[in-house]
């Protein structure tokens, strides 16, 4: 019996406080999902673009999308969504199929997705760019609602996806 009242004592921390526990990480989900599941839930889409081998997205991977606070945020309020903008994908966007169009028999990983071109370009100085990372919403509906480019510090990122909560 004592055995028993002891291991209940030590397991009852746990499933007291199991609702409140912070998430560790990003929930992303496949943008097939994620199309799916805002209609559901009637939650905007973040989607991350990020590179292989970009300093600025390891540098936004390890000091923004690593805390607890922009964790929680994206986690509940957006149906995250993180996508190499380099992938040989087929993404279906506004009716329209978009690819990467360097073959994958080149050997080479260096050319960027349409998608990714599209959804993510901004203008600068009269020029149209993208960069990596950058952030992309969408509504549930999947129209893109705006872009963040570039890696944004913890304070920055979480002041611009605030606008965007209802």
């Amino acid at each position: 019996m004592r055995i028993i009242v002891i291991l209940f004592l030590s397991v009852l921390p746990f499933l007291s406080f199991s609702q409140r526990a912070t998430q560790a990480q990003i929930s992303w989900v496949s943008l097939k999902k994620a199309k799916v599941l805002a209609k559901e839930i009637n939650k905007p889409i973040l989607v991350y673009f990020y590179k292989k081998d970009c300093q600025y997205c390891d540098k936004m991977k390890r000091e923004t999308l690593s805390d607890v606070s922009v964790i929680n945020i994206i986690n509940n309020n957006f149906v995250p969504v993180k996508i190499d903008s380099r992938t040989k994908d087929t993404i279906h966007y506004n009716n329209k199929a978009y690819g990467n169009q360097q073959p994958e028999s080149s050997g080479r990983y260096d050319w960027r997705h349409d998608f990714y071109a599209e959804v993510a370009a901004f203008d600068r100085n009269g020029t149209s760019q993208s960069t990596t990372p950058t952030i992309a919403l969408f509504n549930p509906n999947f129209e893109k609602i705006t872009i963040f480019p570039g890696n944004h510090p913890k304070q920055l990122l979480l002041r611009k996806i605030n606008k965007f909560i209802n």
